[in-house]
């Protein structure tokens, strides 16, 4: 009896802290570049080839030591109504910032990633999160027509 009481305490429901029991979570938003240059003959493509040009793409920063030159994303493609989950190049997207999600399946891949993971468990959660993004403005590359 006493084992069956162990085992009962191990799997027993844990109270939930404020900062699990939020209905939003953070997470970096950016857009497809309208236009970039491509290839060696520099033609110019618009958006990215899953993506069309504006597209609202969710990024979860997993590649610090390729200086985040590549980053995953989740967004809605072209010619289709469900999200996708690729790694694009960082100089595709623009306009980085920081917004609360309240959709379910992105809430789900944001807490289960590791960056969000650990800036939410820190009390400069917002902080942290704008320092990033500012870095990441600083990696887009777009043609300016004008």
């Amino acid at each position: 009896m006493k084992i069956l009481n162990k085992i009962l305490v191990w799997f027993k429901p844990k109270p939930k802290e404020d900062i699990d029991s939020r209905d939003f979570e953070w997470c970096i938003v950016g857009n497809i570049v309208a236009e970039h240059y491509w290839g060696e003959e520099k033609i110019i493509r618009r958006g990215a080839k899953q993506f069309r040009p504006g597209a609202k793409v969710y990024c979860m920063p997993e590649f610090p030591g390729m200086a985040h030159e590549s980053i995953r994303v989740i967004g809605k493609p072209r010619k289709q109504n469900r999200l996708i989950n690729v790694v694009i190049r960082t100089k595709l997207i623009k306009n980085f910032r920081v917004q609360k999600v309240y959709h379910p399946k992105i809430q789900f891949d944001i807490g289960s990633h590791f960056f969000y993971w650990n800036n939410r468990r820190s009390k400069n959660e917002l902080k942290e999160l704008e320092q990033m993004v500012k870095y990441l403005n600083t990696l887009t590359e777009e043609i300016n027509n004008g």
